[in-house]
């Protein structure tokens, strides 16, 4: 199955796949493994982003959220039709405050496929900031070994400085860490609603994600 997923999910335009072990107590669907996938962002649309959203960043941003639930929808339904459980988690979804119902840069994280920058944006391995991440829970239970992965942020302090909201505290992340730790979700919130939301409703701000040198390289 995992070979099965991997190749299912490349073929359709995923950029990086990677499984992990879980806690089933630590999710809402006790659940032992999970399924991270990463969509990279054009580039094209994320240089368009100055001192503000654009429309065509929104619309991309949402674009690429549907895929996620569509492709995680379908894996999930394969894993079903072998007999497994699963739990497709919504690629963009607050169900407690700003918080989602299980987060997908945990799983990216164990799963191999980047780390955690000062931003609070989950840093690719292939693709740096520029990515959307999807994750499905399931009971197929993958071979894998989870990953221990650092900040490779180090000194750098260009989202920090960069940050309309001053959000963005400056600590370097470490595994276990809260996301609180990191940014001030609320004031990161408060800002894009107070100046973007002409643009559209969730609309996001994206220029911590523009201006990290990860996403240059």
């Amino acid at each position: 199955m995992k070979e099965k997923i991997e190749k299912f999910l490349t073929e359709n335009g995923v950029g990086d796949v990677g499984f992990c072990t879980l806690n089933p107590a630590e999710n809402p669907f006790g659940l032992g493994f999970a399924i991270s996938f990463a969509i990279p962002l054009s580039k094209s649309v994320v240089d368009g982003i100055d001192n503000a959203p654009t429309h065509t960043y929104f619309h991309h941003y949402r674009t690429v959220n549907t895929f996620i639930d569509n492709i995680s929808l379908k894996v999930g339904l394969m894993l079903a039709k072998e007999g497994f459980d699963y739990a497709a988690i919504p690629a963009s979804q607050s169900v407690n405050g700003l918080q989602g119902i299980f987060s997908h840069k945990y799983a990216a994280t164990l799963s191999g496929l980047g780390t955690i920058g000062k931003s609070g944006l989950f840093l690719s391995r292939k693709f740096g900031p520029g990515v959307r991440l999807g994750t499905i829970l399931t009971d197929c239970p993958f071979e894998t070994e989870n990953a221990q992965p650092k900040s490779i942020c180090g000194s750098c302090r260009i989202c920090v400085d960069s940050c309309p909201a001053m959000a963005i505290r400056g600590e370097e992340w470490q595994i276990g860490d809260a996301r609180d730790k990191i940014v001030d979700a609320k004031a990161c919130s408060d800002y894009m609603k107070k100046e973007f939301q002409h643009i559209g409703r969730g609309v996001v701000c994206g220029i911590c994600m523009k201006v990290c040198p990860k996403r240059q390289k």
